[in-house]
């Protein structure tokens, strides 16, 4: 006995017995719709779910970052796995880092318990007086050598965003934290070490600053010759200023056209 079957049904027999995506637009039924318009159809609803999607899982990463940020400003110490979330979130959607508050109070509370934060805030900021800012809210007095070392590193790779002003507070703190220890402590030649290299930094990248600040420079190198980097930091301190003082005192061009009789 032969079963009959509905043009549906074989239709869509035809259908699945074709490879996905390959649709016999000949076989559709002209009179309900076409294959172009089924196609766009289906086109745009997975984009749009794509959409929903992305946006709930930013979302999502958005309440958790915030959520752990909470946590640090209550006193909670963040777990690594936490802090690699958080990083790798921050990676991903930076424009969180926005949403981060980063007043004074909390920059100084990231700076001691979850220094990446700090980071990403200034990597985020968009103007030399913003990162200053946030650099100068995560100096403390004293500062400890993890501590400086975090500091140091990101004066360093912001230097040319780092106003001289920002500089003076940091050798301040430097030396704060250098009375807290023993001369030719382990602790003290940290300390010279890491500031010997941001002044150094600071110093090729705006000469100026020889001028602006010869006097505490030279006194923090005097003050610690036996540390290689605070004997290296005198040497050129002092070869630019001796540049400038003979740059003052050469005479004026005698032979130039503007002094010739006419």
């Amino acid at each position: 006995m032969a079963f009959r079957t509905s043009p549906e049904f074989s239709y869509l027999a035809q259908i699945i017995g074709r490879p996905l995506g390959d649709v016999p637009t000949t076989l559709l039924p002209r009179d309900t719709f076409s294959a172009a318009e089924d196609v766009k159809l289906v086109t745009n609803g997975a984009a749009i779910a794509r959409k929903l999607i992305k946006a709930g899982i930013r979302q999502k990463a958005e309440e958790y970052v915030l959520s752990q940020v909470a946590q640090v400003m209550a006193s909670e110490e963040l777990s690594a796995d936490d802090e690699r979330n958080i990083s790798s979130l921050l990676n991903i959607y930076p424009d969180i880092i926005s949403q981060i508050p980063a007043d004074t109070e909390h920059i100084r509370t990231y700076a001691s318990r979850c220094w990446f934060i700090v980071l990403a805030i200034i990597d985020k900021a968009t103007s030399p007086v913003d990162i200053n800012r946030v650099i100068l809210d995560s100096i403390t007095q004293p500062m400890s050598t993890i501590h400086h070392s975090q500091v140091a590193g990101a004066l360093f790779h912001n230097i040319g965003a780092v106003f001289t002003s920002t500089l003076f507070v940091y050798l301040n703190a430097v030396e704060a934290s250098c009375r807290n220890h023993q001369d030719n402590s382990a602790q003290v030649q940290h300390h010279v070490k890491h500031a010997a290299m941001v002044l150094e930094k600071a110093l090729l990248d705006d000469p100026s600053i020889a001028e602006q600040m010869s006097i505490e420079l030279s006194s923090f190198c005097l003050s610690y010759p036996w540390v290689k980097r605070a004997a290296d930091l005198y040497r050129l301190l002092s070869s630019m200023l001796d540049k400038v003082a003979s740059e003052e005192h050469r005479p004026a061009d005698t032979n130039s056209d503007t002094n010739l009789p006419k």
